[in-house]
């Protein structure tokens, strides 16, 4: 008997050794994670920054986040999702959000589309700004239009009508305190999920063991 357990524990350490070390390695990210007080589930959006935006669609396990406001016969819908992380001398950079912007009246086109970037102004976590990338328009709630005509590249337009582009959103909501909200809370987020993967991970390398 005891030889037949002596097999079986080493059998258990080979598929130990076999998984390269996997499971040390994700046990100890988790434990770095959850020492950060990590929470397990993201908390629904919030900003008393932006209280005309309700939220439409927010799920946990989704990467995006749809906001809408409706005022004055006007409804500007507002979905976010984090930019790819980007590395410089293998240094992670402050994440970038980016957001699309439609903005619409009932019975009325065309609509207008907005494609923004959100990013920290200074340090991740303190102010943040909104740069719009590209203006175009739909006839329709719904058509792309990617063989139309899309306009010009908006750093080409003329500055005067950039910056009143960037009004026109600021006095329909989207602004400095949006942006900043919306990048919280993505980046909130994207931890939950990533320890959840993480458990997950865990438990299907020690299923093995």
């Amino acid at each position: 008997m005891s030889f037949l357990r002596r097999l079986r524990t080493s059998a258990a350490l080979r598929r130990g050794a076999n998984d390269g070390g996997v499971l040390a390695a994700i046990r100890s990210e988790l434990s770095h994670e959850l020492a950060s007080s990590a929470p397990s589930a993201p908390a629904p959006f919030r900003s008393q920054d932006a209280p005309d935006f309700v939220t439409v669609s927010d799920a946990p396990q989704a990467q995006d986040l749809l906001l809408r406001r409706r005022a004055d016969s006007e409804e500007v819908l507002v979905s976010a999702l984090l930019a790819p992380l980007q590395f410089v001398d293998q240094a992670p950079l402050p994440r970038d959000a980016l957001m699309k912007v439609f903005v619409s009246k009932p019975g009325l086109s065309p609509v207008l589309h907005f494609d923004c970037r959100t990013f920290w102004v200074g340090e991740a976590g303190g102010d943040a700004g909104c740069a719009i990338d590209a203006v175009r328009y739909h006839p329709i709630p719904g058509e792309a239009g990617e063989d139309k005509y899309q306009g010009p590249e908006f750093r080409e337009l003329n500055p005067g009508l950039q910056a009143a582009f960037q009004e026109y959103l600021v006095v329909r909501g989207v602004n400095s305190k949006l942006a900043s909200s919306i990048l919280q809370h993505l980046l909130q987020k994207e931890r939950c999920q990533y320890l959840s993967w993480l458990k997950t991970m865990e438990e299907t390398f020690a299923k093995g063991r």
